[in-house]
């Protein structure tokens, strides 16, 4: 698997998230929320999260993996203060005029989204890779596309049981199968088992060759035990089987459901 790689030129401060992430310009004219690697688990749920949504046809940012030196590093205080390591990072690129779900709605309450059909698809890459927080405005962007609008997924940070899991969290993880938390909105667009379609059949007939790929592609700096490779990929694979159930399960959830 290809992974774009870009360098951090220059530092434009932390923003929002319980992170901590920073918003970096790279020398590919770009800028990137960089979460970081060394101190927790969120770049390794966002590499991951935002690698297999790719794969399933989800709309999620452009990534890359940004070098971050030395001397960025040490001129942010709150980065040195936080043990943050020079070195290779993940960034989601930033999207020009995107707002979260909450201010969309205020805003442009009839506004029309042309990929409305990925907001429930969304779901199921939820509950797959265990995203808990996802019922929040900010785990979800709306950015113009000419006269109309479009969704975007982000943040993975606290998939996978949390931002500092463990391989024995992740194993216990693996047999969850209570329905995550759903922002209502999303809630409200599902009519049936039909509306996950088609990320439901991606992720139940995705060959275990795409998600060994995405592991093996985890920078090794990023640290990540050989139990804990092991633990995520069968994480993984596990759920992929059972999701559907999951959610068949939890139609309680959705108003619309008939």
């Amino acid at each position: 698997m290809e992974v774009k790689k870009v360098k951090a030129v220059r530092d434009k401060g932390m923003t929002k998230g319980a992170t901590g992430p920073h918003v970096m310009e790279c020398d590919d004219g770009k800028t990137y929320f960089v979460k970081f690697a060394g101190i927790g688990k969120a770049a390794v749920n966002e590499f991951v999260g935002q690698t297999l949504a790719r794969a399933v046809g989800l709309p999620v940012p452009d990534s890359a993996l940004v070098e971050v030196g030395e001397e960025i590093v040490a001129s942010a205080r709150d980065l040195a203060g936080r043990g943050v390591p020079a070195g290779i990072h993940h960034g989601s690129e930033l999207i020009e005029g995107a707002m979260e779900f909450g201010q969309f709605m205020r805003q442009h309450p009839s506004g029309h989204i042309l990929n409305i059909a990925s907001l429930p698809q969304t779901i199921c890459h939820d509950n797959w890779v265990l995203v808990r927080d996802r019922e929040r405005d900010d785990n979800h962007l709306i950015a113009p596309s000419d006269d109309v609008f479009r969704y975007i997924m982000v943040d993975f940070s606290h998939g996978f049981t949390g931002q500092g899991w463990t391989a024995d969290e992740l194993e216990q993880g693996t047999f969850e199968r209570v329905l995550v938390p759903v922002h209502p909105v999303l809630a409200g667009l599902v009519r049936g088992i039909e509306s996950f379609e088609p990320a439901l059949t991606r992720i139940e007939k995705m060959d275990d060759s795409v998600i060994e790929e995405a592991i093996s592609s985890i920078p090794v700096t990023w640290g990540l035990s050989r139990d804990e490779v092991n633990c995520l990929a069968g994480f993984l694979k596990v759920r992929r089987a059972t999701l559907r159930q999951t959610i068949l399960s939890s139609r309680g959830a959705f108003p619309g459901w008939s």
